[in-house]
């Protein structure tokens, strides 16, 4: 299976490269029509310029000859002065080259000009006298009117194929404009549809990664492609189930420790017990305090057994609660109470923030208890002596829940450190080898807690003390 993943695997380089070649296909395809389309425009308005633009010079010239040969007959009948008559050979000489010039340039125009033509050339031809070369009026203006229709066909003409041109020119445009907004909407989509894929990928790998760090939570997470992300989600699986057995074999393995160990633990100590007792004979004072040296580290060591028991039982399922409404005063006193002769030992000043009115939460006693114990216990533990653990609660803004709060004024936690707090096992090494503990109070306070449907979290500044705060839900009867 892993071979043939492996086999049909195509990778995030080769998914880009294909997108990235689509969009230049799609932006080549829609440039090459544009420029066709712009190539016979441009062609066509050559042709405009080469054959209407020319054969309108042409009709022009044509016309003002004419005009110039009829003003000067004109004259000639007036003035009877023969150099008038040379202008008029001139200018229907001239006549005659630009109409033989302009029908070679543009046969086309054979047939309308047919009759002018013929007209011309009996007139060139009627004798060699000047007075046989003056053409009548109706004559010149029947060539005119023939110069003239051919001119407005051409016209006509002209503003037919500009018309056309444009049309074609505005729907080049229309459909590059179109092209180019599908092309962007289509990168755009693609690109984003590539961007969410990945980031889905990431994000799952993401998550659980964080859920590792913060929480110590070891869950797999879903392989959506077949690619390097699909790998990486595979890799991050394995490693999660590698962890998993670990952490399982971990468990189990405190567990029987602490059920083998518990037996011979309680056999030594009520050995001690009896013997301390003089149970078996008489024990002087200096027997008795070594016995109770030896008493007091077989409870520290039962408390630790006790605890890893705890976490073990935590693991397996959740606490067996028995909730009830409990007043958050009674709480506090309860746990101060038990927990004064370790502040007072020393030197740390308790002081408790009741709340008023009462703030009754639902709760089992002896976990929340529990909990609260940590909490002030840790508070003490890291506090100098002379300082001061203050416990409080209060009802949330929004009255749905209560918040108790243990403040002291110890070191505080490195920003850094303060994702790992709450984590099995966890213990800042600058505390490792001066503070007694195995890092497991804050980990059974966080399930106990979140069993209750609360939550648990810490405010903490290095050097300005800690605040580790817990919510549990108000009994919604009496709020």
């Amino acid at each position: 299976m892993d071979q043939d993943r492996r086999t049909w695997r195509i990778s995030i380089t080769i998914k880009l490269l294909v997108w990235c070649l689509t969009l230049v296909a799609i932006f080549y395809a829609t440039t090459s029509y544009l420029f066709v389309r712009i190539k016979d425009v441009v062609a066509d308005s050559e042709a405009l310029v080469d054959v209407n633009y020319e054969i309108e010079l042409a009709a022009q010239r044509l016309i003002q000859t004419l005009l110039s040969v009829e003003e000067n007959r004109k004259r000639y009948e007036i003035l009877q002065k023969n150099v008038y008559m040379d202008y008029v050979i001139e200018d229907l000489s001239r006549f005659g080259r630009l109409l033989n010039q302009t029908l070679d340039s543009h046969p086309a125009l054979k047939p309308a000009l047919k009759p002018l033509t013929q007209e011309f050339s009996i007139t060139l031809s009627k004798g060699s006298s000047p007075a046989a070369l003056l053409i009548p009026d109706a004559t010149v203006n029947s060539w005119l009117e023939k110069l003239s229709a051919v001119r407005r066909d051409n016209q006509r003409q002209m503003e037919a194929r500009l018309n056309e041109l444009n049309a074609r020119g505005q729907q080049a445009a229309r459909i590059g404009f179109i092209g180019l907004i599908f092309s962007i909407g289509l990168g755009l989509a693609g690109s984003l549809f590539i961007a969410y894929r990945l980031n889905l990928s990431l994000g799952d790998i993401r998550r659980g990664i964080k859920e590792i760090g913060r929480d110590g939570r070891i869950e797999p997470v879903r392989v959506r492609s077949n690619d390097e992300l699909g790998e990486l989600a595979t890799a991050f699986n394995n490693m999660a189930e590698r962890l998993r057995l670990e952490e399982q074999m971990r468990s189990d393995f405190i567990s029987m420790l602490s059920h083998e160990v518990r037996t011979p633990l309680t056999s030594i100590r009520e050995s001690n017990v009896l013997v301390r007792d003089g149970v078996f004979g008489e024990v002087n004072e200096r027997q008795k305090r070594f016995l109770d040296i030896s008493l007091q580290e077989i409870e520290r060591l039962s408390a630790l057994l006790e605890r890893l028991m705890t976490v073990s039982s935590l693991e397996a399922s959740l606490p067996e609660l028995n909730i009830e409404a409990l007043d958050a005063s009674t709480l506090i006193t309860s746990a101060l109470d038990r927990i004064r002769p370790a502040a007072v030992s020393k030197d740390i000043a308790l002081r408790a923030e009741t709340p008023e009115p009462p703030c009754p939460v639902m709760a089992d006693r002896d976990n929340l208890q529990q909990v609260l114990l940590n909490l002030l216990g840790n508070a003490i533990k890291f506090s100098s002596p002379g300082g001061q653990v203050t416990v409080s609660a209060a009802r949330s803004p929004d009255k749905a829940e209560a918040v108790f709060r243990v403040r002291d004024q110890g070191l505080g936690i490195p920003e850094a450190e303060q994702a790992y707090v709450f984590q099995k096992y966890y213990r800042h090494s600058s505390v490792r080898g001066s503070v007694d503990g195995v890092g497991l109070g804050l980990s059974i306070s966080k399930a106990i807690v979140e069993a209750h449907g609360g939550r648990i979290w810490l405010a903490s500044e290095e050097g300005a003390g800690s605040e580790f705060c817990f919510s549990l839900p108000l009994v919604q009867a009496m709020v």
